[in-house]
């Protein structure tokens, strides 16, 4: 995973909010041609991945399914399901949201 510099920034918070709002302002093919741009093909594949598998954790695939599904380690899955448990109702309602679109089209 890319290391964060530990160099302090100016005004953190309002570059995070500056990007958040960057990112609501496109539509999505911007949106995907933004992303593409921004990371890295390791990058995208990465967080797709963590994406794939938070969706799995909900529709209560096993660990061991999910490992071989996506190549990645009981640790991860672990983790991925930690933050699943902790998170606040919110985003389990977007997880939700966006389970039930498995096999729409996004675009």
């Amino acid at each position: 995973m890319p290391k964060l510099s530990r160099k302090t920034v100016k005004d953190e918070r309002g570059i995070v909010q500056k990007f958040w709002s960057d990112i609501n302002d496109l539509s999505s093919v911007e949106r995907m041609t933004y992303f593409e741009h921004l990371l890295t093909s390791t990058e995208v594949m990465m967080l797709a991945k963590r994406a794939a598998i938070f969706k799995d954790l909900l529709a209560k695939k096993s660990y061991k399914e999910i490992s071989d599904t996506y190549g990645v380690g009981i640790n991860t899955i672990s983790r991925l399901s930690n933050t699943i448990h902790q998170a606040l109702p919110d985003f389990i309602v977007i997880l939700t949201k966006l389970s039930s679109r498995e096999g729409k089209r996004w675009f």
